[in-house]
């Protein structure tokens, strides 16, 4: 009985000593990372944005950045002068412009940080990956067909009455184009409201999930597409819920833009924990075990319920 009591405050120990350390290296050193665009074409060119806070007994060592971009290649870069935080910390920031000239789907992987603690011991700490998509420029219109000079005027041969022949032509056409113009006009101005919007985002979102649930897509190991439409049902109904941009921003903004409507922190660590998951498999070509597979669904399911409370509660107030 005392072994097995002894075994327990052992584990016991270790696992608060485990959970004091890292706290403490959170302390110590943290790392941030973003970029201003995760969609683009080829060529273009991106800001990738790398910012360590330390603190000021914490030693970094000199970062290498240049061949750990992946495809990615640095044209140009800016390191700024150390700078004191308001909590005392030490944070530096460096820019990179980086770009890259072939189409798909890319990770810029964790960049690792060597450093030395306040005792002297090396450790490393790294920063989150981030997704990038890269599309072809679409040719247009005009690049289709070459200059061309122009044509000489046109002759019209015949007696001066086939010109009163066809003036009154010319008007009732021009007629039957302004009417229809005109229906044309009428019928774009008063779009029909998608039967959707017409309820509550919590519930087309609940429904979407149901659906995607329902679907045949995992049987057929469409993985990639699964966990694409069950992002965008989140990132849809987060638009709707806090009236923000969420399809076409990346994880990182959109966490940005929860504490701008002030989402609260539980909601804002759900959804970016969440829409990681999802970026992995979606663009780092990440096989997910069934497990996990329902945990991702689950959390989808947590989120708007969570977020439906205050929903309710929001309107509630408001009549």
């Amino acid at each position: 009985m005392n072994q097995k009591l002894s075994f327990v405050l052992i584990v016991l120990l270790l696992t608060g000593f485990a959970l004091i350390s890292q706290a403490t290296e959170e302390s110590l050193i943290s790392v941030e990372s973003h970029v201003d665009r995760a969609t683009i074409t080829i060529g273009d060119r991106i800001q990738y944005t790398l910012m360590v806070k330390s603190d000021s007994a914490v030693k970094l060592e000199p970062l290498a950045l240049g061949s750990n971009l992946g495809a990615f290649e640095v044209k140009d870069y800016r390191i700024y002068d150390p700078e004191k935080a308001k909590d005392g910390k030490i944070v530096n920031k460096s820019e990179y412009i980086i770009t890259t000239f072939t189409t798909g789907e890319y990770v810029i992987p964790p960049i690792t940080i060597n450093y030395a603690d306040p005792i002297g011991e090396k450790k490393q700490i790294q920063s989150e990956p981030l997704f990038i998509l890269v599309k072809s420029v679409g040719a247009t219109e005009s690049d289709k067909e070459d200059i061309r000079g122009l044509k000489p005027p046109i002759e019209i041969k015949g007696k001066y009455w086939a010109y009163l022949l066809i003036l009154p032509i010319l008007a009732l056409l021009g007629a039957f184009g302004f009417l229809y113009y005109r229906q044309r006009t009428k019928a774009l101005a008063l779009p029909k409201i998608p039967e959707e919007l017409k309820k509550p985002a919590w519930e087309v979102a609940l429904l979407e999930l149901e659906n995607l649930k329902d679907s045949d897509l995992l049987k057929k190991k469409e993985i990639k597409k699964y966990y694409t439409i069950l992002s965008d049902i989140i990132r849809k109904y987060l638009e709707r819920r806090y009236e923000i941009e969420a399809l076409e921003r990346t994880t990182y903004e959109v966490r940005g833009e929860l504490k701008k409507a002030k989402a609260g922190d539980e909601a804002t660590d759900l959804v970016h924990t969440f829409l990681c998951s999802c970026d992995m498999v979606k663009f780092a070509k990440y096989i997910p075990s069934k497990e996990e597979i329902e945990k991702g669904w689950n959390e989808a399911f947590t989120i708007v319920s969570v977020t439906k409370q205050e929903e309710l509660q929001a309107a509630l107030v408001s009549t």
